[in-house]
């Protein structure tokens, strides 16, 4: 019984390991969105909404890679830049630099609508992609919540089966009583043994 229940704690602990390594891997991911590349029309101003998972006002991480080329020439040099704005008109961030240089922002923002301002000359290839960790807010939530409903899992589990056992033994025990008395064993010294050994028949007196 003891090993058995080593094990069984053995089995809920690594449970609880790859649950939250799953939630953790999950919460590490990221949403991208191309708001401009080599395939589609270019676009000076792109909407660009944040939405916040499980109604979270929490600010988002977001990351903003970019990179222009000029299509003519690849090795000409212009200046090139871009800011994004939220919906007051505010400009929340922002990056100018020049062609043939790959630029990575990063910042954390609140869920809800913005838009991505694009300023660039002629014959410019832009490539901007939008990187979201939609999940990266809620991530210590969701070890506490997912830890939570596993430890209640486990001791319900736990509780149904000391259930499920007691009224096993109840019901055999009330199968035991219910056989007819013939079917039961007699026990020596018992008064049933005692009947059962009654016979017309006795010893002879010496």
């Amino acid at each position: 019984m003891e090993a058995r229940k080593i094990i069984n704690y053995g089995m809920w602990a690594f449970a609880f390991l790859i649950i939250n390594i799953i939630w953790a891997n999950v919460s590490n991911n990221v949403a991208s969105q191309e708001l401009n590349d080599a395939d589609h029309e270019f676009q000076a101003n792109r909407e660009v909404s944040l939405q916040p998972v499980f109604g979270s006002e929490a600010d988002l991480p977001i990351e903003i890679q970019s990179e222009f080329v000029h299509v003519d020439d690849a090795s000409r040099i212009e200046d090139v830049a871009w800011k994004f704005v939220d919906a007051n008109g505010k400009t929340v961030l922002s990056w100018s630099g020049q062609t043939n240089e790959f630029a990575s922002v990063e910042a954390e923002l609140p869920p809800g609508e913005y838009t991505l301002e694009t300023t660039i000359g002629e014959n410019i290839l832009a490539t901007q992609t939008l990187d979201v960790a939609p999940f990266a807010p809620i991530a210590i939530w969701g070890h506490l919540i997912l830890s939570v409903l596993l430890v209640a899992v486990a001791f319900g589990e736990i509780g149904v089966r000391k259930i499920v056992s007691k009224y096993s033994n109840e019901k055999s025990t009330e199968t035991k009583d219910d056989k007819p008395r013939e079917f039961k064993r007699t026990q020596v010294g018992m008064p049933e043994a005692d009947e059962a050994n009654d016979s017309p028949w006795r010893d002879p007196i010496t």
